[in-house]
């Protein structure tokens, strides 16, 4: 802390100096889109209802909590397209803090994984954005990262072209999860949560390996229309 205030960071959205322990001014965290009265379950707005939605309740996903602080709206949109850019380290330093309260404020999972790249996509960009951001939420709740929980075995289609449906035909056995999540509770991490089909199935193969529960813990949360 005492580095902080000795050589005071830039906040990464408005470029003030900041003495807090992230590059980001209150001023700014101030800004960020909260994702109010979110469904325990999906962290779909559920406006003054609480607890999970009616879609839910009626068909409720594989995951048993998902943890989506903010809404995928500006300015959260500028630090989420920074992860993905450049090296992310900055953003995904930022993030974390932004998520590790909410991971805190309830019981631990045994393991933290993130969500894999296809071979393709990390070549592409030089590096898994989903990794960068669990290994500093890792650093800040206390939990190992296990980077080779799950493996995504086939290439899809980039998901934001297709619709609902479409996402979840495409994904189907898309990923493959190691016994070595057997019995653990998992917390599944990436950056943005939009339909949910991704991480449906994800969380499914890690709960098809034997996980004993799987939480999702993601930056922002996309509203459906």
């Amino acid at each position: 802390m005492l580095l902080w205030h000795l050589l005071p960071g830039i906040c990464a959205l408005c470029g003030a100096a900041t003495r807090r322990a992230m590059d980001l001014c209150a001023a700014c965290e101030a800004d960020l889109p909260r994702n109010a009265g979110a469904c325990s379950r999906c962290a779909l707005p559920t406006p003054a209802l609480g607890g999970e939605c009616p879609a839910c309740l009626v068909a409720p996903p594989p995951c048993s909590r998902t943890i989506a602080p903010f809404a995928y709206a500006l300015p959260m949109t500028r630090l989420i397209h920074g992860l993905k850019r450049g090296n992310g380290l900055l953003e995904a330093r930022i993030l974390a803090a932004l998520i590790a309260p909410a991971a805190l404020a309830e019981p631990l999972p045994d393991a933290i994984v993130p969500m894999p790249l296809t071979w393709r996509r990390r070549m592409r960009r030089g590096y898994n954005q989903a990794a960068l951001l669990a290994a500093q939420l890792a650093k800040r709740v206390g939990v190992a990262v296990r980077y080779d929980a799950l493996k995504r075995i086939r290439h899809t289609p980039p998901q934001q072209s297709l619709d609902a449906a479409a996402r979840r035909r495409s994904l189907r056995g898309a990923f493959q999860a190691a016994p070595a999540v057997t019995e653990l509770s998992v917390a599944l991490v990436d950056d943005v949560l939009t339909t949910g089909a991704t991480t449906n199935e994800a969380t499914q193969a890690l709960l098809d390996a034997g996980a004993a529960d799987v939480r999702v813990w993601a930056a922002a949360r996309t509203p459906l229309p």
